[in-house]
């Protein structure tokens, strides 16, 4: 009776917890949604906002720059993604997903603010590449069945991000490979740093009692 009260228990805490990871997404990746479409409807030019390297005012568009997009199709690229990972965050990190989502996003943004080239850089790419390899690192180095399931997913994917970090591949473009190569090194930092935090590997106790049973004691 006792098992099945705890499975029960952790069931409806499960879902509790997909429910609140699936709104939080819809409501971080909305927000750049909203930002885009009263840009468009009342010509705000607002993407002069962005993050200007090296410029002490343009250190503003660190907080910015993820919510401004060139036009639609940048911004209807990065929402899967972001949607994906963000919900991905929530569910493994619960309450601390927004400490870890804030770090995430600053730091990346520093990064760009330092190495990015003379320009306006925006758009959510940099944060996506942050969560992508914070994921997938996260899974590697943890021992969560499911959180190592959803590195793979990322993996499979978003495994075409690598090609995002070569500057040649991108010279006379827009593109901010810049942003991409920040949010890499942001993840790779978060994730070591952060290794302790989030679900602990599963405990199987039916396999500690066998082996408690077969233990032979030295008297």
């Amino acid at each position: 009776m006792y098992i099945c009260y705890v499975m029960y228990d952790n069931l409806i805490d499960e879902k509790r917890e997909l429910r609140l990871s699936v709104v939080c997404s819809l409501l971080l990746t909305a927000l750049p949604w909203v930002v885009h479409i009263l840009n468009a409807l009342f010509t705000l030019r607002l993407n002069r906002y962005g993050l200007r390297p090296l410029e002490p005012e343009g250190l503003a568009g660190i907080f910015t720059m993820p919510f401004l997009h060139s036009d639609w199709g940048h911004l209807i690229s990065n929402t899967p993604a972001l949607a994906l990972l963000i919900f991905g965050l929530f569910l493994f990190y619960n309450r601390g997903a927004w400490r870890m989502l804030f770090y995430l996003y600053l730091i990346s943004g520093l990064f760009t603010w330092f190495m990015g080239r003379e320009s306006t850089h925006i758009g959510a790419s940099g944060l996506v590449y942050a969560l992508a390899a914070f994921h997938f690192l996260s899974g590697v180095i943890k021992k969560v069945p499911r959180q190592r399931a959803f590195a793979l997913l990322v993996a499979f994917l978003y495994g075409g991000f690598i090609w995002a970090f070569f500057p040649t591949l991108y010279s006379g473009t827009s593109i901010s490979w810049e942003g991409h190569l920040s949010g890499l090194l942001t993840g790779i930092i978060l994730a070591v740093y952060f290794r302790k935090d989030g679900p602990e590997p599963p405990v199987y106790p039916f396999l500690e009692e066998d082996d408690d049973e077969n233990t032979v004691e030295d008297c």
